[in-house]
């Protein structure tokens, strides 16, 4: 009677194991839907003079503004404010990328890293910035602080590069689980 049960019990168990699959997306592991990210880089825009002016070496300062949980567009506390050079490199396709590496101040002991690749609109002063799926990282040369450290490959980055006196501004939302964004000024060096 005790093996008749158990052998019950383990016929039960395995049969939605055998099922898993029915409940699955039919799109689930198909690579061909996934978007490729080289491919919207990789095309000619035709941007490629605006790229070669904008790339270079900006002396910048980059301030952290802490935002509102719930809709992440109120501002609720200026953070921290500190210099560092931005890195704009022109890509062949005419696109741009935007870096930098290990950002922090004496209030901010987490170093922040930004790497967003950007696409360009230009008109007769103005060359605008626009990206999206950067990548930011936080290192901590410290030493651990207890806890995974935020993460995010989702970033997006809005700006301007005044081309008369070569001032650029940009405003970078890195897309951490904490709702800090990043606002950017400099002057091409």
């Amino acid at each position: 009677m005790l093996k008749q049960l158990s052998l019950i019990i383990i016929i039960l168990l395995s049969l939605p194991g055998c099922e898993r699959e029915d409940h699955l997306s039919p799109d689930y592991g198909q690579e061909k839907l996934l978007p490729d990210r080289d491919d919207y880089l990789n095309e000619d825009y035709g941007t490629q003079t605006f790229a070669k002016e904008l790339s270079g070496i900006y002396a910048s300062e980059i301030g952290l503004i802490y935002y509102d949980d719930e809709t992440r567009t109120i501002p609720q506390l200026y953070l921290t404010r500190g210099e560092k050079d931005i890195h704009i490199d022109s890509l062949a396709s005419g696109a741009v990328n935007v870096y930098f590496n290990k950002f922090n101040t004496a209030f901010m002991p987490l170093q922040l890293s930004v790497k967003i690749k950007c696409l360009l609109e230009a008109t007769v002063d103005t060359i605008y910035i626009r990206g999206s799926d950067g990548i930011v990282r936080t290192s901590n040369d410290d030493g651990p602080i207890g806890a995974p450290l935020p993460e995010s490959d989702d970033a997006e980055l809005i700006g301007k590069y005044a081309r008369k006196t070569g001032m650029i501004e940009l405003f970078i939302d890195p897309m951490l689980p904490v709702p800090v964004k990043a606002s950017v000024k400099g002057k091409k060096g």
